[in-house]
């Protein structure tokens, strides 16, 4: 194993497992938080007092897929490199425009907006990067996918397409709080997370990598 093949293996495995890591985070300090309803996003929200925990290690998960997708490969892996830097950078984006209050304690309780004013320009970016970034972890579940169709795994096979049935079923889940849309949220994204963790593991793309 080369050094380059080193890199891109630690650096996306590594950038898997940052970005879920939240979970564990939360999980120590004690869900102060419901996890049931509460979305990831929220963690980093500018009103939770442990929000510069989530926002870095969401930085640095970001960092590490773009250090990931700059690792030189084989011409076939070219889309997949374009959507871990999309997905790093969109990642970055959205710790750095964080929520400016948990947005799930205000639907439980409507009146507390009237209290808060207008939501920031951060916040309302917040939504948009979200999106960029769902979009991008989507890409990468569906190039999954493409490659892996003809495996006879049924496991590999299928996890592209559950990750991505479980990014719809969050926004379903967001329209009521019974749907428990904080527990959908981090299935999906353990789900997304044992999909990189997987890309890691085969490598670099070659010349006999299989052709979407």
């Amino acid at each position: 194993m080369n050094n380059r093949e080193k890199y891109f293996r630690y650096a996306l495995s590594s950038g898997a497992l940052a970005y879920s890591s939240g979970m564990l985070s939360e999980a120590i300090l004690g869900w102060k938080l419901d996890p049931r309803t509460t979305l990831l996003s929220e963690l980093a929200a500018r009103q939770h007092r442990d929000r510069r925990i989530f926002q870095a290690t969401d930085i640095l998960a970001g960092t590490l897929f773009i250090g990931a997708s700059a690792v030189p490969q084989h011409r076939r892996a070219t889309t997949l490199r374009v959507l871990l830097a999309f997905f790093g950078t969109a990642t970055i984006a959205d710790a750095l425009s964080p929520l400016d209050y948990p947005i799930s304690q205000n639907e439980q309780n409507p009146r507390a907006q009237k209290h808060r004013g207008a939501p920031s320009l951060r916040h309302r970016a917040h939504y948009l990067t979200t999106t960029l970034a769902g979009s991008a972890a989507a890409g990468i579940c569906l190039h999954d996918w493409l490659l892996q169709r003809r495996q006879s795994n049924t496991v590999r096979k299928f996890a592209g397409p559950a990750v991505i049935l479980g990014e719809i079923a969050g926004v379903v889940a967001l329209a009521s709080p019974r749907l428990l849309p904080g527990i959908v949220q981090r299935m999906q994204t353990l789900g997304f997370t044992a999909i990189c963790l997987d890309l890691a593991r085969r490598g670099l793309a070659t010349s006999d990598s299989p052709r979407l």
